[in-house]
């Protein structure tokens, strides 16, 4: 009689070790997020003035003031509450058009680009904010193939 030898424990340490990086690729986003909440409204004078100087039309400028901020925090409390792919999804675009607008910016697209990231964030060259957001962009799609591996679609 053949013994069959099964991969369930193998299985189970990938599983593991899935899990646990998933977590921890959340809470570094969830970490960034409201970080950049707070660092933008901790100085909110600065912020809105930084914003005043982006290479939109007023309009613009005014309508990602205050969209920015509460999008990252709404990315912030979804991803919080893990409920959905929403706070996923919403992390995932914000990273992507932050890295658009990075690449337009290291192409010479605009004329001037003052950083409004605020914190340290804001002290990287635009090369470094670029690597950055690639290595968030991966935790993101890793965590959104996570999810939707474990819970279903």
């Amino acid at each position: 009689m053949e013994k069959s030898y099964s991969n369930s424990s193998t299985t189970k340490t990938t599983n593991r070790y899935g899990e646990v990086s998933y977590w921890i690729c959340s809470f570094v986003l969830i970490v960034i997020w409201c970080y950049a909440v707070f660092a933008k409204l901790s100085d909110l004078r600065l912020y809105q003035n930084q914003m005043e100087q982006q290479p939109f039309s007023h309009g613009v400028k005014t309508l990602l003031t205050y969209l920015v901020p509460f999008l990252e925090l709404a990315a912030a409390v979804l991803l919080i509450a893990n409920k959905s792919k929403l706070g996923l999804w919403v992390s995932f675009s914000l990273l992507f058009a932050f890295t658009i607008y990075i690449i337009l910016i290291l192409t010479h697209f605009f004329p001037s680009t003052p950083c409004s990231c605020g914190g340290f964030i804001s002290k990287m060259s635009w090369e470094k904010h670029l690597y950055f957001n690639g290595i968030l962009i991966c935790f993101n799609m890793f965590c959104l193939y996570w999810f939707i591996k474990k819970k279903g679609g």
